[in-house]
């Protein structure tokens, strides 16, 4: 019911434009039949006033053929010539069709005037067609008489009868034409008032819809300043039509725009500080290089600067079957150290990183399968493995977790996978540190056992002093050097 009420008094600006102009064509339509109803009034009058004047122009006719035939005939009768007598004839047959037009009209005809003319005028047409037989048909003078008197009398009566048919025509004539008048008159109020509704509720349509268009206008406004990078702009609200839930729909896009323009300054920073703890960890590896402290420092440092729940770093052992933890953060991280931590190739998203050499990303560790949980570390959310590889050989994994459901994404990943590339050329240049370094010692001691043998001054004594430095370089119990078959001597002293 409410619903109703707020349509019925608060409609939708498409609702109130269909309104308006369903109003408007319906005032337009009622001024266009009621001027077709009118106007169809005046098309009879029309014709009728046509049909009377028509019938006027005939009575005239008839009147001018009466007055010829009375002069026509009287003459005919005086000095009975044949000319006269062929006039008198022509009268007769133009009276005879003036009449036959009177009967066929649809005013004139229906007269009860026109129903006494005809026995009438049958009665002359006898009458003068005796006269003109007159001649060979030798009628008697007082038939004569009486035939012409009867003739004439018939004349007269016919023309009164068309003259007041021609003086009730034009009595006619002027009442259609006041009928026609007033209708016209009529026809052309109704236009004038309808006209008038039809511009007044155009007038008031547009006054409406330009007040409640005034709320785009202040819209359009609102989204220029916005545009211009002022973004704490925002639309009233409050109103039930459209632009107020354009407003609403506004306000939440710049909302969103809001926090999306935050988000945006946010990942700025974080790539900014990503790109920041990627150099900083670049400078500090190539000051590294021992591989137990350099795993450590990376971890610590990807930790400390992303705010993640834990980092470790793995290595494949020498026969390249498990990966061994070798640096880790937190509590978690040490008691792993120490415990020797290792993952078999393959197992869990670290080994499978490794076996792959592809990044493992589980933004929600609990819809995955093949997660390993560990129970030092109950609160991982989500998890990526990215291994640290030189070409096509993985050297171990960077594994990162946290506690939040898809707190780990793609940017963390290209953040991890830049750092661990960067600790696959640090490692490699730390085991080639420590084979070099290896050498150099081995070279080293080579060199101080030559000095030692040649400071010796008997052939036992270089033996005693092999024995006893190699014993000393090996940490063996006893070194045994055997000179051909016959001596024997170890580091011991005993020969």
């Amino acid at each position: 019911m409410r619903s109703w009420i707020n349509r019925l008094f608060y409609p939708s600006m498409r609702a109130g434009i269909t309104l308006g102009f369903t109003l408007i064509t319906g005032l337009v339509l009622v001024l266009v039949v009621i001027s077709y109803f009118q106007l169809s009034r005046i098309r009879p009058q029309s014709n009728k006033i046509l049909t009377i004047n028509d019938d006027m122009t005939t009575y005239q006719r008839l009147l001018a053929a009466g007055a010829a035939l009375n002069t026509d005939l009287e003459r005919y009768l005086v000095v009975l010539m044949a000319d006269y007598q062929n006039k008198v004839s022509q009268d007769l047959q133009e009276m005879t069709t003036t009449l036959d037009l009177l009967k066929a009209s649809p005013v004139a005809g229906s007269k009860p005037q026109m129903a006494e003319i005809s026995p009438v005028f049958s009665q002359l047409q006898g009458d003068v067609q005796y006269l003109l037989d007159v001649q060979t048909s030798g009628a008697k003078s007082e038939d004569i008489i009486r035939t012409s008197l009867s003739a004439y009398d018939n004349i007269t009566k016919v023309q009164q009868q068309a003259s007041t048919l021609s003086q009730e025509a034009l009595v006619d004539l002027q009442t259609a034409a006041k009928t026609q008048s007033q209708i016209a008159n009529r026809v052309l109020n109704q236009s004038v008032i309808l006209g008038i509704l039809v511009l007044s509720t155009s007038l008031l349509a547009g006054v409406i819809f330009n007040l409640r268009l005034g709320g785009i206008t202040k819209l359009t406004q609102i989204a220029q300043a916005i545009a211009g990078g002022d973004l704490e702009r925002t639309a009233p609200e409050g109103r039930r039509d459209e632009v107020g839930t354009l407003a609403v729909a506004f306000n939440t896009m710049t909302h969103r725009l809001r926090d999306t323009v935050s988000t945006l300054e946010q990942n700025v920073a974080d790539r900014t500080r990503a790109i920041e703890t990627s150099s900083e960890i670049s400078r500090r590896l190539s000051t590294i290089l021992d591989q137990k402290q350099l795993a450590l420092t990376v971890a610590e440092e990807v930790q400390r600067a992303f705010n993640y729940y834990h980092a470790h770093i793995y290595l494949y052992d020498e026969a390249e079957e498990n990966l061994v933890m070798v640096g880790g953060t937190g509590e978690a991280g040490q008691l792993m150290l120490d415990r020797r931590h290792q993952i078999a190739r393959g197992r869990g998203l670290v080994g499978r990183a490794a076996e792959t050499n592809q990044v493992v990303l589980v933004p929600d560790t609990q819809v995955d399968p093949n997660w390993l949980a560990n129970p030092l570390l109950p609160d991982t959310k989500s998890e990526v493995a990215v291994p640290i590889a030189v070409g096509e050989r993985v050297l171990g994994v960077l594994d990162v977790q946290h506690n939040i459901v898809n707190g780990l994404g793609k940017q963390d990943v290209d953040l991890l996978q830049s750092i661990a590339n960067q600790v696959a050329v640090a490692v490699q240049n730390a085991t080639l540190f420590t084979q070099t370094q290896r050498v150099a010692d081995r070279e080293a001691l080579v060199n101080a056992i030559s000095q030692k043998i040649q400071t010796a001054s008997s052939v036992e004594g270089v033996l005693q002093v092999t024995a006893r430095e190699l014993g000393a370089a090996l940490r063996a119990q006893r070194v045994l050097v055997q000179v051909g078959g016959d001596a024997t001597i170890d580091n011991t002293g005993k020969g």
